[in-house]
């Protein structure tokens, strides 16, 4: 027993130096850690600021398009703040522009001379899509004879060309297979070249058409037509055609005034339809 109690007595303290080891790596770690935790604290509200920034700036970006669908003078700011975000906004008017083959072509004038159309319909008879793209001349002082150099249309997303369909229509302004791309959503893309001597359109002839079947499922939505034409006044002439707006968003915030977030759009609007050609986000 006098052996056992001597040998406990002499391992007193031996606890000590490993407590001592705890506090001296508590007290090298302790401040990083901390700075850790603030500048995550930071990070997190300044996220937090430049999301709330982006909402509120996307939201100026809305309103304004709202404004013009409706024929109204854009604002030039949101009447209050938004995600506690002021917003300023700029609307500039870069003229009208029409979309053929996925491009957006600058118009040159007399815009009004041709009127483009493409519309599709269920054929019963052979089971497919009947689309036809229809130019309409348009009676105004002067107006000259016009023209083609090609017809196209972007066809809706998941529906496909017909092969030797437009060989089947004696009316066509072409009956040969047209080139066939795709837009950046995967959508087909078919434009005839029209050949020398091209295609009139005039007053005594002011309807001209390509018709053609296609096959498909899902919406028949987001296609549309356009023709090329031998001017130089003209180029094309798209469905959609329209003014070309390219609006600015600036979100700030009021208690510092650092902008948080800006938005940029261009918006085409045709016939009280709005088209979004480019959105970015940006600070």
């Amino acid at each position: 027993m006098r052996k056992l109690k001597k040998l406990i007595y002499d391992e007193k303290g031996q606890a000590l130096p490993i407590v001592l080891a705890l506090l001296m790596l508590g007290g090298l770690v302790i401040t990083p850690t901390l700075d850790f935790a603030a500048t995550s604290l930071k990070s997190g509200r300044a996220i937090k600021t430049n999301v709330n920034g982006v909402y509120a700036a996307e939201a100026g970006v809305e309103y304004v398009l709202w404004y013009l669908k409706n024929s109204l003078s854009p604002p030039a700011s949101l009447p209050e703040t938004t995600n506690g975000m002021s917003v300023a906004i700029q609307t500039i008017d870069n003229g009208i522009f029409t979309i053929a083959a996925d491009q957006l072509i600058e118009m040159q004038g007399h815009t009004a001379y041709l009127a483009v159309d493409g519309t599709m319909a269920w054929d019963a008879g052979v089971q497919k899509f009947r689309y036809t793209i229809t130019t309409n001349w348009q009676p105004g002082s002067g107006t000259p004879t016009i023209h083609l150099t090609e017809v196209g249309a972007t066809l809706p997303l998941d529906y496909s060309y017909s092969s030797a369909s437009a060989a089947m229509f004696a009316s066509n302004l072409s009956g040969s297979e047209p080139n066939i791309t795709t837009d950046a959503r995967g959508a087909y893309i078919l434009t005839w070249m029209l050949s020398t001597p091209y295609p009139e359109v005039s007053q005594s002839n002011p309807v001209r058409t390509q018709t053609f079947y296609i096959t498909g499922t899902g919406p028949a939505e987001g296609d549309y037509a356009w023709v090329g034409i031998n001017r130089q006044d003209i180029d094309f002439i798209g469905e959609i055609t329209g003014t070309l707006y390219l609006i600015t968003a600036t979100a700030t915030n009021p208690e510092n005034g650092k902008t948080t977030a800006i938005v940029k759009a261009d918006a085409l609007l045709a016939d009280s339809a709005m088209y979004i050609i480019y959105w970015q986000i940006t600070k």
